[in-house]
């Protein structure tokens, strides 16, 4: 006689999907600046806790999100929800953060105007409840290795976070998108996305490309030190890959600021991009940002250096890529125009 299927319980059932996840740990981590995710509460209602994450996930802040949970509990206080501001980082770290959200019943929250890109979606995705606040970039894309490149070690990583997003509730049509994405790009959700997901959006959610206004992401804590950073007059001499220079002026942005790196998003409805960049201080004390331009779809089709004058109204830039230089100067409005270079 056929034996009877037996009952899974949820709780099994959760401690299955966590296995799964935990067993990637040592799958390679999705590429980005190296600095570490700061892990604070903060008061919520009621005498509940917000758990805030910020920054780049890497090896630690799995362990370090736990302690947080057990210090809540400890204190007798319930956790209200988590809030994510991540553009990703390490597969495995992100895994350990999606068991204990999933194990915990946790909400999780992206707030207006953060980001949560990458390995951060899994995390999102493990929500009990899933909050998008307005003007929230939320995003996807393949794996890395850590020098950005895509590798068959890689590939392998790229379908396990994949499989583990489709059995946090993350829908195919996403998921398709994440692995068709190259690891230097990211597509944004859209409202539609969210929806399938059961997201609940706090306002009208829209896509980056529709966003006129600027955000501002802080980072916390780099974990590397910042060598030497490289400045438009010397591109055409440096032949560091773009992801090992972003690191390095996150990492001097950060010191620069009190252990928080700026990172300034801005989109152009009217030109249908948006630019990132890292601002930092040359050592004469002026302005410079390191710059990548994507267009609506995602692709980046400009990587950029550019270093200000003393009085901010004239910069000068360097394409990464061609080594071609231009110069833009403020106009009356304060907007930034492309002159001939020279003038």
């Amino acid at each position: 006689m056929r034996e009877a299927p037996r009952k899974v319980s949820r709780g099994a059932g959760m401690r299955r999907v966590a296995a799964k996840l935990l067993g990637v740990t040592l799958v390679l981590g999705i590429s980005t600046p190296a600095f570490c995710a700061a892990i604070r509460s903060a008061p919520g209602r009621g005498g509940s806790v917000i758990i805030q994450l910020s920054g780049g996930i890497v090896p630690g802040d799995g362990d370090a999100f736990v302690s947080a949970l057990q210090k809540a509990a400890a204190a007798g206080k319930p956790v209200e929800s988590v809030q994510l501001n991540s553009p990703g980082g390490n597969l495995g770290e992100g895994a350990k953060l999606a068991a204990a959200i999933k194990l915990a019943k946790l909400a999780t929250v992206v707030p207006s105007g953060a980001v949560c890109a990458s390995v951060c979606l899994l995390a999102f995705a493990a929500g009990e409840q899933k909050l998008a606040g307005e003007g929230a970039f939320i995003g996807v894309h393949k794996a890395s290795d850590k020098g950005g490149a895509e590798t068959k070690q890689s590939a392998t990583a790229t379908a396990l976070m994949a499989k583990f997003a489709n059995e946090l509730g993350v829908p195919s049509s996403i998921t398709r998108q994440m692995v068709a994405t190259p690891p230097t790009q990211v597509v944004w959700l859209d409202q539609r996305d969210l929806h399938s997901m059961g997201v609940r959006t706090l306002g009208v959610n829209v896509q980056p490309a529709q966003i006129a206004r600027e955000t501002v992401i802080i980072v916390q804590k780099p974990a590397t030190d910042a060598t030497a950073v490289i400045v438009p007059g010397k591109q055409g001499i440096d032949r560091s890959p773009w992801t090992e220079f972003i690191e390095r002026t996150t990492a001097l942005s950060a010191q620069q600021n009190e252990g928080k790196a700026v990172v300034r998003h801005a989109c152009q409805a009217e030109l249908k991009e948006c630019t990132t960049a890292v601002a930092y201080r040359l050592p004469d004390g002026r302005q410079a940002l390191a710059m990548t331009v994507e267009d609506d779809s995602g692709k980046v089709f400009r990587r950029e250096v550019c270093e200000n004058n003393v009085s901010n109204d004239v910069r000068d830039c360097v394409n990464w890529d061609t080594g071609s230089k231009y110069r833009d100067v403020k106009d009356s409005t304060g907007a930034w125009v492309q002159v001939p270079s020279g003038q």
